[in-house]
């Protein structure tokens, strides 16, 4: 059974900024649009890369500045190659101030 775990507090996301964490070994990116938050993988699918120290971020997707790899945030779904795989997605919440990811 998966729980949700407080990885951050809302005031720590800002908008068009990618948050790296690492939660039960797990290495997730979170974005916040507004009060929403969603996270995906934080190892592009392409060549291993860490998104949150190479990126650049148009409306809901997410570029690998490492090789150009687009992935949409809310899906993980990915929209330009090199990268043929998407990122994994993960649940996430808002409860008060704190942002919760579901692993």
């Amino acid at each position: 059974m998966s729980d949700f775990t407080k990885v951050a507090q809302l005031k720590e996301l800002k908008e068009v900024q990618v948050k790296g964490v690492r939660v039960n070994g797990e290495e997730i990116a979170l974005y916040r649009f507004g009060d929403e938050v969603f996270a995906t993988s934080d190892i592009c699918t392409h060549e291993q890369c860490v998104i949150s120290e190479n990126y650049y971020i148009d409306g809901e997707e997410v570029e690998c500045t490492c090789h150009g790899s687009h992935f949409n945030i809310k899906t993980g779904e990915n929209t330009v190659p090199p990268a043929a795989e998407p990122l994994k997605t993960y649940p996430t919440k808002v409860d008060g101030e704190n942002v919760l990811v579901e692993i």
